[in-house]
């Protein structure tokens, strides 16, 4: 497939069911947590369905609009470092493993082949 067309397809378009519909459950958790913007358990819901829907951007996003409101202000920016400590721990969640250590007798026959064919190379060449 052509780039071209492989860029097209996958842009935005109206339309688009991937792209153009909004979370109707995060919608309404947003404007609960609005409505009842002292209550920590809304927050911690709403904080929730984002981590598991992967909407951090969004939320965040959001609390970062109200961060200069005079009374939400102090409340989104406590909000916006709570989702950055969740965002932090989904990174260390999907870090990959250690490499673990190769085994012992691959490391031997390898050696072992390594040398074989290393006096193959020094008979060869000094028996002519």
């Amino acid at each position: 497939m052509p780039i071209a067309q492989f860029q097209l397809r996958d842009t935005i378009m109206p339309g688009n069911p991937v792209t153009d519909e909004k979370d109707p459950l995060f919608e309404a958790l947003w404007q609960k947590t609005l409505e009842a913007w002292d209550d920590e358990k809304r927050h911690a819901a709403c904080l929730e369905h984002a981590l598991r829907e992967k909407m951090l951007p969004d939320l965040a996003g959001r609390y970062r609009s109200l961060r200069d409101d005079p009374e939400r202000g102090e409340l989104a920016k406590k909000r916006i470092d709570a989702i950055l400590g969740a965002a932090t721990q989904m990174l260390f969640a999907t870090k990959t493993p250690k490499p673990t250590k190769t085994p012992s007798w691959l490391f031997w026959s390898a050696l072992l082949t390594c040398a074989v064919m290393l006096m193959y190379v020094a008979y060869a060449m000094f028996h002519r």
